[in-house]
């Protein structure tokens, strides 16, 4: 599996919680299905703007989108951090997953539309394999320090 498969299978299971999310009503599924979104979120973002983004951008016309990726996950943190401070059982919670889950979903889409192929393009297969190496190893570390 290569760097952008990697990031693809994270993309699939992010889009899955959101979705576990809109379909659940009961307080403690919520939580516990928001508390492993908000995890994958912060190790994914991560591993993107330690492994992949650096590396990125020594692809052809990648810089816009590699900018707007940081300040995605800038204010993709900041409504996490909102909702952490939000009871599951106010109506408030589901509605501002539901602003996330519409804002991630956006960004997921402008990844996996505009940078991942110009980085499959602009780079050989041997490099997107040692990517996916360093990405694993990033959300490990990133992971262990989240559970912590």
């Amino acid at each position: 599996m290569d760097a952008i498969e990697t990031l693809e299978k994270d993309h699939h299971r992010i889009r899955s919680l959101f979705s576990e999310l809109e379909e659940t009503t009961e307080p403690q599924k919520l939580q516990d299905c928001f508390d492993k979104l908000s995890n994958i979120l912060i190790i994914h973002a991560e591993a993107e703007e330690q492994v992949l983004y650096p590396e990125a951008s020594n692809c052809q016309d990648t810089g816009e989108v590699i900018a707007k990726g940081y300040e995605d996950h800038d204010k993709g943190d900041q409504m996490v951090l909102e909702i952490k401070s939000l009871n599951p059982r106010e109506s408030q919670f589901k509605q501002k997953v539901k602003e996330l889950q519409s804002f991630m979903l956006n960004h997921l889409d402008e990844e996996e539309n505009d940078l991942f192929p110009k980085v499959r393009q602009g780079m050989d297969d041997r490099k997107l394999e040692k990517l996916a190496t360093e990405i694993k190893h990033t959300k490990a570390e990133v992971a262990s320090e989240v559970v912590d």
